[in-house]
């Protein structure tokens, strides 16, 4: 009896299941339906996104048109969609109609700036003022992208990129850095991402206070210091710090790297001081090539505009200083060779010039890895520093450490320019933003210099003009754009006064320490030397 009686309830139960089942479907289906009907905007019912540009807009219409034209569709529906269509379209056609539509639903960019909106008040739309940029064919793009970027961090212009790097297979890792950092100094909305061949960035406005960024283990810390140090004159004075800090980590000294932290420091540094912008450069941990534990920090405060400068006669080298460096498993006599090498040098070249080189070795607490280099600095009578420098790799003597750094200050020297090959790029961009008419004269420029100059021309009005042109330098002139921060007056004195300077003592070892080193190392050898003897007998 009790196996008749399941064999016929079973069906039964498996029919009401499955009924109950169907049931809770469909009244799932109808509440996601009424829910998304209620969200439904103008922009689903033509079926484009909240970014579409005018154009965008009026070929979906005209798309839809074709398709629901009650002279074409004879359905009952498609002259109600026809109908809804149509007055989605007449709002979203006019530029003010549908900034005010947007003021009721929002935007698709959110922009957070530093003043707090009022209750109710929605950003407008800036996409239909966006500037875009094709980047195809490019050399140089990410010294053109990165110029893009900063210019419109700056300026608060939103850009679109197209076609980037597409040769390398999209955007690279390092540049998707130095747009993250920007976007964190602007408080805007980036749409990118490695590998895209599209970058879109809506900047808002500029933020004051602690920024931070990692350079990776492929990057270089000084392509997120050059970039983010421009927009630095132009940051709000910072509320709840005494500076605005930029704090990045990633490799200091790298021989695959253009310029390394000790460059920035005593070269850069200088140049963007004629500009009336002075900042403190800390280096406060070093890292050589493949490490990327080192640390920088630079503190600024802000500026009202930045000051032209005319830099056209470099004059007569008047004295050159400088220092050789080593770290980590490298003792600190290879320094000491390295200076009597570079007096060797130096003094075939500059006979008459005044030397004064030093040798150093870095504490193991303040550094990550081995390395050694050399850094040149020649001061000139008009006061212009021109530089060498040149850092050790894997399989080079000191010697040729030693001869890599000299040539690169001889050939400076000897071109009769007012700043180094590496500075062509950067005083380009300075000239650009500078209140006034600007004149440097430099080498030759190297394509990366050109690619910078063709970045600012193509996002602003700014015209360089090359004139006096001489074997080895050519005068570049340009009308700055003249920004002008709002946030300081011109009768703010707001001068940097750091409380704390590194000592040479803590980053380097002292005299008596570098001397136990050198009775260190030759004691060994002496051991060394007695082993090898007695192994002969």
């Amino acid at each position: 009896m009790r196996i008749a009686f399941s064999r016929h309830v079973q069906p039964c139960l498996l029919s009401l299941l499955r009924r109950c089942r169907i049931i809770t479907l469909a009244r799932s289906k109808y509440i996601h339906n009424r829910s998304y009907n209620k969200r439904k905007s103008l922009y689903d019912v033509i079926d484009v996104p909240h970014t579409a540009t005018q154009d965008e807009i009026k070929a979906a219409y005209y798309d839809l048109s074709l398709k629901y034209h009650p002279d074409v569709n004879k359905r009952e529906k498609a002259e109600h969609k026809f109908q809804e269509i149509t007055n989605a379209y007449n709002v979203l056609r006019n530029l003010t109609s549908r900034r005010d539509y947007d003021k009721e639903i929002g935007t698709y960019f959110t922009m957070r700036g530093t003043k707090k909106k009022e209750s109710g008040e929605k950003v407008l739309r800036l996409t239909d003022e966006m500037l875009e940029i094709d980047m195809q064919g490019i050399k140089q793009s990410q010294v053109f992208l990165s110029t893009i970027a900063t210019l419109s961090t700056i300026t608060c212009t939103p850009v679109r990129l197209m076609n980037v790097s597409v040769s390398d297979g999209g955007l690279q890792s390092h540049d998707m850095r130095v747009l993250q950092l920007l976007r964190q100094i602007c408080s805007g909305t980036l749409a990118a991402n490695t590998g895209l061949s599209m970058v879109t960035n809506v900047p808002a406005e500029l933020l004051g206070g602690n920024f931070s960024a990692e350079a990776g283990r492929l990057g270089h810390l000084n392509l997120l210091v050059t970039s983010a140090l421009p927009c630095c004159p132009f940051l709000p004075v910072p509320e709840y710090s005494k500076f605005n800090r930029l704090h990045i980590k990633g490799s200091t000294h790298s021989y695959k790297a253009i310029i390394n932290a000790d460059y920035i420091q005593n070269i850069m540094k200088p140049l963007i001081g004629k500009f009336g912008f002075d900042f403190n450069f800390d280096i406060r941990k070093r890292s050589y090539h493949p490490y990327w534990e080192g640390k920088i920090c630079v503190e600024s405060l802000p500026v009202h505009c930045l000051t032209p400068v005319v830099m056209k006669e470099s004059g007569t080298i008047s004295k050159i200083t400088g220092w050789a460096f080593v770290a980590g498993a490298k003792p600190v006599r290879i320094a000491q060779i390295m200076v009597k090498q570079a007096h060797q040098m130096l003094k075939t070249h500059f006979p008459q010039v005044p030397l004064d080189i030093d040798s150093r070795r870095e504490r193991d607490c303040r550094s990550q890895g081995t390395g050694q280099g050399l850094m040149l600095i020649a001061k000139m009578s008009s006061g212009v520093l021109l530089s060498g420098t040149a850092i050790w790799e894997k399989g080079m003597a000191p010697a040729e450490v030693v001869s890599r750094a000299v040539q690169v200050l001889v050939n400076n020297v000897n071109s009769g320019s007012c700043i180094d090959r590496l500075l062509q790029e950067h005083a380009i961009l300075l000239m650009a933003l500078a209140s006034g008419k600007s004149s440097i004269r430099m080498q030759r420029l190297t394509n990366r210099a050109k690619a910078t100059m063709l970045a600012v021309e193509s996002f602003t009005e700014v015209k360089f003009n090359i004139n006096s042109k001489t074997p080895k330098t050519v005068l570049v002139e340009c009308e700055g754009l003249g920004l002008i921060n709002e946030h300081v007056s011109p009768d703010d004195n707001l001068t940097y006064d750091s409380d704390y300077e590194l000592e040479s003592d803590d980053e380097y070892e002292s005299s008596e320490e570098q001397d136990s080193d050198n009775e260190r190392v030759r004691s060994e050898e002496i051991d060394d030397e007695h082993e090898r003897i007695q192994k002969t007998i």
